[in-house]
């Protein structure tokens, strides 16, 4: 829920200078020749991260003092398109575009934003690297100078700028056919909310390197105005409900479809798809605004119409007082009184801000857009034990994610593998990042050894030292099944790449354990399956432990595709099929090879894993989605099934759900797990009962669920 305030700035419109002055500069034009131009000083720059990946947004950061007299200036060119802050304030935005092999340079007046004495100035720049009707593709750069007095007092190459990424989500639709990726913010915190306008030095910032040269045009343009748009007001109070029924798909899905044009996102990479939200809803006027306060939740949103078709940067300020998404759509014109962009525009017209915690906020676009009427609404956990299960989860990320991702902040303090492969997707849930799931998985990269274990065997938590020689097989697998998570969600490769010789020994370690089958048998170690009958020592120690195994031919199938081995993919393959063939009774997919103990767990192991589907084992799934979950055991259906516990059993069953879109299935049964742990200590626990830790951070991941099964 949140309160809209300054309603008469929701545009900060882009004009051109008058008729006159762009003919007299047009007359310039044809007088000179090409117009080469180059600066004093400055180098072209950019990160090594990301390098290539579809819609990247970095914030370069720097100091400069001024004497508050001196003509200010900035220089600026680049690819692809830049905004530029001083001291926290709207500056410029550009640089005006350039033919294949030429960019053109922007020069700015500072005075207007700037103050005597240090200054902070942003730039912001988004890289979308891919093919448009709207930018020549290049490979991304800034190259950028500030001239105190005709003197150069910073430029890009000088060493004194810092680089982070904003808060813009990379993966994203494609805004139209001709155009690249359309805006997605993940805000975290309220004090965390663009930080690198208020202090981007301070943070640690992407490595900087030197891009190549280009050649430089003057801007040849005349430069806009930019200027509130007072007349936005707003005009309409709005009904929002969530339509029921088969939809169909919502149109001009370019994600979806994919572009002939450039790259783009396929829907499965997809956090967010704010289309589909707009798709699925009904909105209409209900009444007439009467003045006060713009109010927006789950079932009320507000339109804002301008004296005219403007176009400009899309401002919001709010004040927001329960976390949600806040979307706002706009459009040219109402089609029988209603916004109507996906079907008659073609363009994903939607912004979106998902606000993790209350505050107050100013929110603006990167990009200018155009519309004469504008919808804000929100998209809201609605259910009040959902929220408490939400804080919940964030309570124990927080707990548990100071330095490196810890189990628990209490008995052991210690960074489990396994329970960081549910802690790295919320952490990016929550922070929009995967700073400390970095740290994490460097870590085990930077040892140059790990004293008391075998060769190739990581350790089961780190860092720590293990000098009884415990260590957990399948932790180092679910390890390989994190990084291969960790590089979808960041595509940092750099890391993946540091971490190979870590993996291929893995992969050494466990062909030691092959049996003629091609399946892992005897296992050393205390190998780990779940805290339940899951982990009995006849199941997981004595011979063939098929869940084991079932992780095992993930591992495979993930290593194959982050290292370029299909060797290993072919005998993923073959292990799937032997487990399918094996383990498989006809009725359930039995834990072992020698006995007949049949657990929930393994079901969901099997699932989880991609051994079993839907459609491969039709009467299995719906015998465990129908008449398995938290009311399974009061009951009494299926005694002969072992139960599941908390860790991990129940969490890859409401996975395993999701995955198969039973949303409301999933919402429901999250009750019933949780709910409690939420009422009684705000924190989520270890196991399904408060016998050990009550706050374990692989609890956390159910706030992506939650978040995802609530839109």
């Amino acid at each position: 829920m949140c309160d809209l305030t300054a309603v008469g700035q929701i545009l900060y419109n882009v004009r051109h200078m008058n008729l006159k002055m762009i003919l007299l500069h047009v007359s310039v034009l044809l007088a000179c020749s090409v117009g080469a131009v180059q600066f004093d000083a400055a180098e072209p720059i950019w990160t090594t991260a990301e390098k290539g990946e579809v819609n990247s947004s970095v914030a370069f950061t720097t100091h400069f003092e001024w004497d508050g007299r001196a003509p200010l200036k900035l220089r600026l060119a680049g690819c692809s398109i830049f905004k530029v802050f001083v001291n926290g304030e709207f500056a410029a935005y550009g640089p005006a575009r350039g033919p294949h092999g030429w960019f053109r340079m922007d020069e700015w007046n500072l005075s207007r934003v700037a103050r005597k004495g240090d200054n902070r100035l942003s730039i912001v720049g988004v890289a979308y690297n891919t093919t448009t009707y709207y930018i020549v593709e290049h490979e991304p750069f800034l190259q950028a100078e500030v001239l105190s007095g005709g003197k150069v007092v910073r430029a890009t190459g000088d060493g004194k700028w810092g680089a982070n990424f904003t808060e813009r989500v990379r993966k994203t639709q494609r805004y139209s056919l001709q155009r690249a990726q359309s805006e997605v913010y993940e805000v975290p915190r309220h004090d965390h909310w663009e930080w690198w306008k208020r202090d981007g030095l301070k943070g640690k910032s992407l490595i900087i390197t030197n891009a190549p040269s280009v050649k430089l045009l003057e801007r040849g343009a005349p430069y806009p105005k930019f200027k509130i748009d007072g007349t936005y007001r707003p005009t309409d109070v709005l009904a929002v409900s969530l339509q029921t029924g088969n939809l169909g798909e919502a149109p001009h899905l370019w994600d979806k479809k994919g572009s002939f044009l450039g790259r783009t996102y396929q829907t499965a990479e997809l956090k967010y798809t704010p289309s589909v939200d707009w798709w699925k809803r009904t909105i209409e006027s209900k009444a007439k605004f009467e003045g006060g306060a713009a109010r927006v939740d789950a079932s009320r949103g507000v339109r804002y119409e301008g004296a005219i078709n403007d176009t400009g940067f899309l401002r919001l300020k709010v004040k927001v007082t329960k976390p949600g998404r806040l979307l706002v759509g706009f459009d040219e014109i109402l089609v029988d009184g209603k916004l109507d962009f996906l079907k008659r525009f073609g363009c994903n017209n939607i912004v979106l801000w998902d606000v993790k915690e209350p505050g107050e906020y100013d929110f603006e676009s990167f990009e200018p857009y155009t519309f004469k009427f504008a919808e804000v609404i929100m998209l809201e956990l609605k259910d009040p034990a959902d929220r408490k299960i939400f804080e919940a989860a964030r309570e124990t990320f927080a707990q548990n994610a100071v330095d490196v991702f810890t189990d628990c902040p209490s008995r052991e303090r210690a960074g489990w593998l396994c329970d960081s492969y549910f802690t790295g997707p919320a952490e990016h849930f929550f922070t929009g990042k995967n700073e400390i799931e970095r740290t994490f998985l460097r870590n085990f990269a930077l040892a140059e050894r790990f004293p008391h274990l075998p060769d190739g065997m990581v350790p089961m938590c780190y860092p720590g030292d293990h000098i009884n020689k415990t260590f957990i097989p399948n932790w180092s697998m679910w390890f390989i099944l994190e990084l291969a998570n960790y590089f979808e969600r960041t595509g940092d490769r750099e890391t993946v790449d540091l971490l190979r010789p870590r993996v291929e020994g893995l992969l050494k370690f466990y062909l030691q354990f092959l049996n003629a089958d091609g399946a892992l048998e005897n296992l050393p170690g205390w190998v780990f399956v779940e805290w339940s009958h899951a982990n009995d020592t006849k199941l997981v120690k004595d011979g063939v432990n098929w869940p084991s195994n079932m992780t095992y031919a993930d591992v495979l199938s993930k290593a194959a595709r982050l290292y370029g081995r299909p060797e290993l993919a072919e005998q993923s393959k073959k292990l799937k099929s032997l487990i399918r063939e094996r383990a498989y009774d006809g009725v359930w997919f039995r834990d072992n090879a020698k006995h007949p103990d049949v657990t929930e767990t393994c079901q969901y192991y099997a699932f989880f894993h991609g051994i079993a589907t839907p459609k491969t084992h039709p009467e299995l799934w719906r015998r465990i989605t129908d008449e398995f979950g938290p009311e399974r055991k009061a009951k009494g259906l299926y005694k002969e099934v072992w139960p599941s516990n908390a860790f991990i059993g129940n969490l890859m069953r409401l996975i395993v759900l999701k995955r198969e879109g039973r949303d409301a299935q999933v919402s429901r049964e999250i009750r019933g797990y949780y709910l409690k742990m939420a009422e009684t200590t705000g924190t989520l626990w270890e196991h399904d009962r408060p016998e050990a830790s009550c706050n374990h951070a692989f609890a956390s991941y159910l706030a992506i669920l939650l978040d995802e099964t609530n839109k």
